[in-house]
């Protein structure tokens, strides 16, 4: 096989056909897979193939490529617009230390959330998607909710970590979804009114989790555009990684972009 797109659909859009866009987020990226032993213009006439595939059955495309999918080029030559984005993410290959990478604010916090808390594994249906996903309907979050827990049943895919005090009231939660080389920790909550230093003792438990577990080689943080959080995923000393944000739309259409991308 050279490639292949599992490309989502939204069919919600009536009287205008299909749009290949996430109608919630699962995942944070859906961009095609290339076979990576192709010569470099074999990989691009099948990315290029499969893209312009997708685009005889959709009128708009608004999507995340993931930061490995280099065949930006193909995007552009069917015309589609490529916005430049965002993650960071940690190296966890054997032999790495990205713990060892922490800002001295990080280690404080830790030191701190550590004296009063302890992180438990928990069940994923037990995360609480309403305090996670904050500015959306009730049926916003049950879409979210029901979008996490679709891979519950698929071994290693989704995990869930929980702060408790010594009381046993949960502080916070952390919601990390894995495929085969990337961890994603995709959402998290905390108490503010809890110990300070919560969510970093999250992070750093799920980056540990990640660190045990073979073959998984990055964290990723999922990104954000807000710098307050940009900054405390940058002092675990996550680096910045670009990824393209796939735009396209039929000439003559008028459609805003999905609320996920």
């Amino acid at each position: 096989m050279a490639g292949v797109w599992v490309c989502p659909l939204d069919t919600g859009i009536e009287g205008k056909g299909d749009a290949a866009r996430r109608e919630h987020r699962l995942l944070p990226y859906a961009s095609p897979w290339i076979d990576p032993n192709l010569h470099p213009l074999e990989r691009h006439r099948v990315a290029l193939s499969l893209i312009e595939v997708v685009l005889q059955h959709v009128h708009l495309v608004e999507l995340p490529m993931d930061p490995c999918f280099s065949e930006v080029a193909a995007l552009a030559e069917v015309g589609g617009d490529v916005a430049c984005r965002h993650t960071r993410m940690l190296d966890t290959r054997e032999g790495c230390d990205p713990r060892g990478g922490y800002s001295p604010t990080v280690r404080n916090h830790l030191r701190a959330a550590g004296r009063v808390l302890r992180v438990e594994a928990a069940d994923p249906c037990e995360f609480d998607f309403a305090r996670a996903v904050v500015g959306q309907s009730e049926a916003a979050v049950a879409e979210r909710r029901a979008a996490g827990l679709r891979l519950r049943h698929v071994e290693g895919a989704v995990r869930c970590l929980a702060a408790v005090d010594a009381e046993g009231v949960v502080r916070g939660q952390a919601f990390v979804l894995r495929d085969r080389h990337t961890a994603i920790l995709m959402h998290q909550w905390f108490d503010r009114t809890g110990p300070r230093g919560t969510p970093t003792l999250l992070v750093d438990s799920a980056v540990v989790q990640t660190l045990e577990s073979p073959g998984v080689n990055s964290f990723d943080f999922e990104g954000s555009v807000i710098p307050g959080i940009d900054r405390f995923m940058a002092g675990f000393g996550a680096q910045a990684v670009g990824y393209g944000q796939f735009r396209w739309q039929q000439d003559g259409r008028e459609e805003p972009a999905g609320r996920f991308g």
